[in-house]
């Protein structure tokens, strides 16, 4: 499958990327399970894993290569999604894979100030040390003008698109992007898979689904978001 991210960290750092404010901090409250869809969305990308169930049965998450990748990050999911599959169905539900998930926005934020795309201040209010961490203005930038011409309808959404188009509304982080409301109603369409193109694969449709669906839940606290 192709159309991979322009960045080392794939659709989690992305996701990374935008979910930090320009002059530091970030948005989301739930950042652990954005990344989370995110991985989902990259190791199906990857052909490493495919979305299994339906929105009546419970989304989950099989395994189809485990081979190490020579990335740490992705090998880290990789690793966590091989202890988690059941046996019986060779999956995990894609709430489970959330939950497991714990920290993950914290250890991306890491490796990723570590090698570039984020930098870290160190600060001190009241005698207390803290970090503070900025995103590349141009990488976040970049990816912002991309989502912003699918939006607008200046260019068609890719599997990677299509899936960062699926996270971000399904973890409501679009609304922070500073979208115009027509052109938040194009990327909602387009996560609802209503605006779909020949150059997204089936098995990235699946995905989309899975993410929206399951992240809201996940985030919301309102099931697990589906079985598996």
């Amino acid at each position: 499958m192709n159309d991979r991210s322009r960045i080392a960290f794939g659709l989690p750092g992305e996701l990374v990327l935008l979910s930090h404010k320009p002059h530091g901090g970030h948005y989301s409250s739930t950042p652990d399970v954005a990344v989370a869809a995110a991985e989902v969305g990259e190791l199906v990308l990857r052909g490493r894993a495919t979305i299994t169930g339906t929105r009546m049965s419970g989304f989950g998450m099989r395994l189809d290569d485990a081979e190490p990748s020579g990335l740490d990050w992705l090998d880290d999911a990789l690793d966590q999604l091989r202890r988690k599959v059941r046996r019986s169905t060779g999956s995990v539900a894609l709430g489970s894979w959330f939950h497991s998930r714990s920290g993950v926005f914290k250890r991306y934020r890491t490796r990723m100030a570590r090698d570039g795309p984020l930098r870290t201040e160190r600060r001190r209010v009241f005698g207390v040390e803290y970090s503070k961490y900025f995103p590349d203005p141009d990488a976040r930038a970049g990816l912002l003008r991309e989502l912003g011409e699918v939006a607008r309808q200046e260019r068609a959404a890719d599997n990677r698109l299509a899936l960062l188009a699926a996270v971000t509304h399904g973890t409501g982080l679009l609304r922070e992007f500073g979208l115009e409301r027509s052109e938040r109603r194009v990327i909602k369409s387009l996560a609802r898979g209503e605006r779909l193109g020949e150059a997204v694969d089936d098995a990235v449709g699946s995905a989309r689904a899975a993410i929206v669906v399951a992240g809201a839940a996940a985030i919301s606290g309102g099931g697990d978001g589906g079985g598996g």
